[in-house]
C-alpha cells in the first residue's frame, strides 16, 4: 500500500486542517470523483466504528492511525494514503476494498473505468482506481494505474504472502524492489511479490499505463 501522495480533493491540492472547500469542477472530472469518494469513505469507516463500539482513541490505538486523522477522514476533511486507509480497514476488522469501493462490480455486468473515482492521484496527472475487489479467502483486487511522465510511486510491504500481477498496456513502466529495477514495455507482465518495500516508476515522456491484481491475506 501507499507511502506515496494522498487523495486529492476537487481543488486539486491536499485537503488538511485550516483549509477552504474545493473549487468547483466537472462532475465527471478525477477531482470531483476523488472528492466524492473521500466524503463516502470517511461516512463508511464512521459506520464501521460505530457498528463495533469503538472509540477513536481505540481506533487509534488498533490502527497506528492518530485520532485527528481518523477524526477529519470521518468528516470528510482529510486526505488518506492507500497505506492509512488499509491500516484502518483491517483496525475494523474487514478489508481494503470494501471500505474504498462504494458498490460491489456484479458478475456479467459490464462497466466503465472512466467511471470510477481515483483513490490516488498526484500533480503529475497520474492516478489509480480501484475497480474490482472481491473478498474470499484472501481478498483480491483489481487496479487500473496511470502514471504521469516522471512520476514515482512508492509503496510499503504489504502483509506477508501477498502478491501482484501487473501487466503494462501502454508506455515505460520501472518497478523498483530489494534495490533492483525490473523494466516494463507494453505487453510485458510480472508476478511482484510485495510483502516488501517496493515502488514504480515512469521513466518516460509520456504517461503510462497498467493494471494490477492485488491479492493480500484476509484480515485478521
Amino acid at each position: 500500500m501507499s507511502t506515496g501522495p494522498d487523495v486529492k480533493t476537487a481543488a486539486g491540492g491536499a485537503t488538511g486542517a485550516g483549509q477552504g472547500g474545493p473549487s468547483p469542477s466537472p462532475a465527471g472530472a478525477p477531482e470531483a470523483q476523488s472528492y466524492v469518494l473521500l466524503r463516502a469513505v470517511g461516512q463508511r469507516a464512521r459506520a464501521l466504528r460505530l457498528a463495533r463500539q469503538l472509540t477513536l482513541d481505540e481506533l487509534s490505538a488498533r490502527s497506528g492511525v492518530s485520532r485527528r486523522t481518523i477524526t477529519l477522514l470521518e468528516a470528510g476533511e482529510a486526505n488518506a494514503s492507500l497505506a492509512t486507509l488499509d491500516k484502518l480497514a483491517r483496525a475494523l476488522g474487514t478489508d481494503f476494498g470494501s471500505l474504498v469501493v462504494d458498490r460491489p462490480v456484479l458478475p456479467f455486468v459490464p462497466e466503465v473505468s472512466g467511471e470510477v473515482a481515483p483513490v490516488w492521484q498526484d500533480a503529475l496527472g497520474s492516478t489509480a482506481r480501484l475497480l474490482v475487489a472481491h473478498a474470499a479467502a484472501a481478498s483480491i483486487e483489481l487496479w487500473q494505474w496511470e502514471l504521469g511522465a516522471g512520476a514515482r510511486y512508492q509503496a510499503e510491504a504489504d502483509p506477508p504472502g501477498s502478491e501482484e500481477l501487473i501487466l503494462v498496456t501502454s508506455g515505460e513502466l520501472a518497478v523498483e524492489v530489494g534495490g533492483d529495477t525490473i523494466a516494463l514495455h507494453p505487453g510485458g507482465y510480472l508476478r511482484l511479490p510485495s510483502d516488501r518495500p517496493y515502488a514504480y516508476s515512469n521513466p518516460a515522456q509520456t504517461a503510462t499505463r497498467f493494471i494490477r491484481v492485488v491479492t493480500t491475506g484476509a484480515p485478521g
